[in-house]
């Protein structure tokens, strides 16, 4: 008796496989720009979000105050001790409260300077309102000195004050053009170019260079990540870890420095306006609407539909 067989199944030539793993790959090829481009557009909604709840902040800020934080308080002024900051509690810190962070605030030992001791829990504690979910080299990082002396450890912050329109922040801390300097108190009232037309939170990615979001640590600087796309590898003094400047290049220029806003997304970058609302900036942004909405009072005349 003859048992049953069962026919035999051709087999897959080289050819056949070859040209089905060029198929997949080119599948493949075509499904991750999408899904990259899906992840980058849930990445760019976050940090929208981020932005209107620390622009929330800021209005409840002002609200109980009656004006903004400082961008850094710094208790003794002294043209000789350039390198003092101290306490050196920072805009961000200032907002806890606001931001469903009370347990951190009342962490803090605000008696104290950002740099003391007894306030290194708080000072590497992560803020998800203060990262961007597309910033890399975000968490906790070491502060060094002017002279590469490693200080402390401290958190990122992937967003900076606006301090205004050039000048340099480490060298004149106390006089910026825009909403948020040194010991700064500025009112919504102050701001006579517009709270719909005038920046105040813009995106520094710790990408190009880490900055604690807890203020100002005396004597530390803020430096070029070493994996920063950028050509410049800069040293930034204290203040430039609270606060950023618009300047004559524009939105993430090959040649930025620690001072200048620098974004992680492509095309263009998240930022905060006076009034509550994000907008998104391009890199081609012209270099006199740059300066415009970096100031407070300069004087100019824009809408929103200019940038």
């Amino acid at each position: 008796m003859r048992a049953n067989r069962r026919p035999a199944r051709p087999a897959m030539s080289l050819l056949e496989l070859l040209v089905v793993i060029a198929i997949m790959a080119t599948l493949m090829g075509l499904l991750l720009p999408a899904v990259q481009k899906m992840r980058e557009a849930a990445n760019r909604s976050k940090c929208q979000n981020n932005l209107r709840q620390i622009g929330l902040a800021l209005q409840g800020y002002h609200n109980a105050k009656g004006s903004l934080p400082s961008g850094y308080w710094c208790d003794h002024l002294n043209l000789l001790e350039i390198e003092y900051n101290s306490p050196g509690w920072g805009w961000a810190a200032y907002l806890l409260p606001f931001l469903e962070e009370t347990p951190l605030f009342v962490k803090i030992r605000w008696d104290l300077s950002v740099e003391d001791i007894a306030n290194g829990p708080a000072r590497v504690q992560v803020v998800k309102a203060f990262v961007c979910p597309s910033d890399l080299n975000t968490g906790e990082f070491m502060v060094y000195s002017q002279t590469n002396q490693k200080l402390m450890f401290a958190a990122t912050n992937s967003y900076a004050a606006c301090y205004g329109f050039g000048d340099m922040i480490g060298e004149q801390a106390g006089s910026g053009n825009g909403v948020f300097y040194r010991n700064s108190r500025i009112r919504l009232a102050d701001i006579r170019d517009g709270t719909s037309t005038t920046m105040v939170i813009g995106e520094r990615a710790a990408w190009f260079c880490q900055a604690p979001w807890i203020g100002v640590i005396t004597n530390g600087t803020v430096r070029t990540h070493p994996s920063s796309p950028t050509f410049v590898s800069a040293i930034e003094e204290a203040p430039v870890m609270a606060l950023a400047r618009t300047a004559f290049g524009p939105l993430n220029d090959a040649y930025s420095n620690p001072y200048d806003f620098y974004t992680p997304h492509p095309i263009a970058g998240q930022f905060l306006f006076a009034d509550g609302s994000v907008h998104a900036l391009r890199f081609t942004l012209p270099t006199p609407l740059w300066k415009a909405i970096g100031t407070r009072n300069g004087g100019e005349t824009l809408s929103t539909s200019d940038f």
